[in-house]
């Protein structure tokens, strides 16, 4: 550290020898020293080691004060002061301030996200998604996100319930319909109701079993529930389709599998016709509900990929299997009680 009065004296040549070296001991070292020079010119640097690490300064144009360029840190160089834009800062003097100033505007720009043209940096729609079940029956509001540009809906309606026959046995219920859709997100309100339908109850005395309610999203998407099991041995249910409940057909059709991959499984048989006892199996599904399974014999309920699976029928006194959620249909029952539907749900995706 040297600082100097910046005059080399005239005198014997000792004394001159001692003001050149003082002279370049003070520029070699810029000056240094814990308070400022007393002598001083303009642009003069300055390295004040008052703090650590020590500060860089350079004297104004006008000779009436000093300029901090930096901070001396050996572990990085930190600039003083605040640097333009132009000059490769921010012009700015916080961390938020900073990027502020950096971005384009983000005034009118909620909800948006940074991207590139290529060329240049623009504020554009974020790419978003979320994905929300709605799987209690009953009635809920879908608010929609902002940013979103498209609405995948997942439908079911509840399963059937399966028929009760006491000492004839009843039939499986049938699975519900899955539907599937694509929606615009500019196409729909701000807020949407979905309905969630119940499976249908099971019953303990002679009777065709509950039908499975249906669901929906607004008026965009129906998921028709299955219809309930018979509660003889004549007929059983189909399960349901995209475009609507399925009927009773003959026993000859029971047990019917899904007549396509979004459809339920259908009722599986039961039959006491004083010689025999025979029943079947509960129809599969792919996206819609597998079929309750027919009471005598104790058949399986069909099942399903992506959607519930159907109870198992049960003969005797012992109560039938109900169906899964979503949408499976209830096992059959003789002299138990028969199996409820499984509740539907409604799966809402956003992107």
């Amino acid at each position: 550290m040297a600082q100097s009065d910046q005059v080399v004296q005239n005198a014997t040549f000792p004394t001159v020898r001692a003001d050149i070296n003082d002279n370049l001991a003070a520029l070699y070292s810029q000056s240094s020293g814990p308070s400022a020079p007393t002598t001083a010119v303009p642009f003069q640097p300055w390295v004040d080691t008052s703090s650590s690490p020590p500060v860089w300064k350079i004297r104004n144009a006008a000779n009436t004060g000093w300029i901090t360029v930096g901070v001396l840190d050996p572990a990085g160089f930190e600039s003083g002061g605040v640097t333009p834009i132009a000059n490769g800062g921010t012009g700015q003097i916080t961390a938020a301030a900073a990027i502020a100033a950096l971005l384009p505007s983000q005034g009118g720009n909620a909800n948006k996200a940074l991207i590139t043209t290529g060329t240049s940096l623009l504020w554009g729609n974020a790419i978003s998604s979320t994905f929300t079940k709605y799987e209690t029956p009953g009635t809920f509001t879908w608010t929609k996100p902002a940013g979103v540009t498209t609405v995948i809906v997942f439908c079911w309606g509840g399963g059937g319930a399966g028929g009760a026959d006491n000492s004839q046995g009843g039939s499986g219920g049938a699975g519900a319909a899955c539907v599937i859709t694509a929606l615009a997100a500019a196409d729909l309100s701000s807020s949407e109701t979905v309905t969630v339908g119940a499976g249908g109850i099971g019953r303990s005395t002679d009777g065709n079993g509950q039908n499975g309610a249906n669901s929906s999203f607004g008026s965009h998407v129906i998921g028709y529930g299955g219809r309930g099991g018979d509660d003889d041995d004549d007929d059983v249910p189909l399960g349901s389709r995209a475009w609507g409940m399925g009927d009773y057909v003959s026993q000859a059709n029971s047990g019917q599998n899904a007549l396509d991959i979004f459809s339920g499984g259908g009722g599986g048989y039961s039959s006491t016709d004083g010689s025999s006892e025979t029943g079947g199996p509960g129809g599969k599904a792919v996206f819609g509900g597998g079929g309750g399974g027919g009471s005598v014999g104790d058949n399986a309920g069909g099942t399903s990929v992506f959607g519930g699976n159907g109870g198992q029928g049960r003969d005797g006194g012992a109560n039938a299997v109900s169906g899964s959620q979503p949408g499976g249909g209830g096992g059959g029952a003789e002299d138990g009680v028969a199996g409820s539907g499984g509740d539907g749900a409604v799966w809402v995706i956003t992107l």
